[in-house]
């Protein structure tokens, strides 16, 4: 899989050497993850973004085959839009969903941080009906798009409640699909290693 490894290394003004250092490895492995000789896991990928304060989706180069693009943002009240530009992820960061959809946390929702990537499975409305009780994503056939809780479906609609609190509950009526989320995938804050005689 290829990376941008080296471009926000570049960037940040690091050589291979000094990524190694602050990663705990080897120069040799750094340039072995910046050209793809070596598979890049997503524990590698959660450490480099970490020393270059970059988010784990920025270290993905251009979608290419087998990728998913993130497709919309999530915003309070259960409100979905489409992002200005797109991000992907590989396909091993969503093995879990057979029909992924990726949608990130635009804000704080409830127990959702904001940049929080939500990987969702997208499914027709017959097969969802284990779905309740879970956040799900729903689609209407008129494009309608809407994020929270499964609280009621059926082929007529189905209402979900929005994680935040105190919000109305969201409903889209001739459900084309509902997509139960499956995978969160967040980014915390580096934390900086401390050296000796700082």
């Amino acid at each position: 899989m290829r990376t941008r490894i080296r471009h926000f290394r570049k960037q940040r003004g690091l050589t291979q050497t000094e990524l190694a250092l602050r990663l705990g490895t080897t120069a040799a492995t750094v340039s072995r993850l910046e050209t793809a000789d070596m598979t890049v896991s997503t524990g590698w990928l959660e450490r480099i973004a970490g020393e270059l304060s970059v988010g784990v989706t920025d270290l993905l180069d251009v979608p290419a085959a087998g990728f998913h693009a993130v497709t919309g943002e999530v915003r309070p009240g259960g409100h979905v839009f489409a992002l200005p530009e797109p991000l992907s992820l590989p396909p091993s960061l969503h093995s879990l969903a057979s029909e992924p959809m990726i949608f990130r946390a635009g804000g704080t929702l409830g127990a959702y941080a904001d940049g929080d990537l939500l990987v969702a499975d997208r499914m027709t409305v017959a097969e969802a009906a284990g779905a309740l009780g879970r956040d799900c994503f729903a689609g209407g056939a008129g494009g309608d798009l809407a994020f929270g809780r499964l609280a009621l479906l059926d082929a007529g609609r189905c209402l979900l409640m929005p994680p935040e609190s105190g919000a109305p509950p969201r409903e889209v009526l001739s459900p084309a699909w509902i997509a139960p989320v499956v995978t969160l995938l967040r980014n915390y804050p580096p934390v900086r290693k401390t050296r000796p005689g700082n």
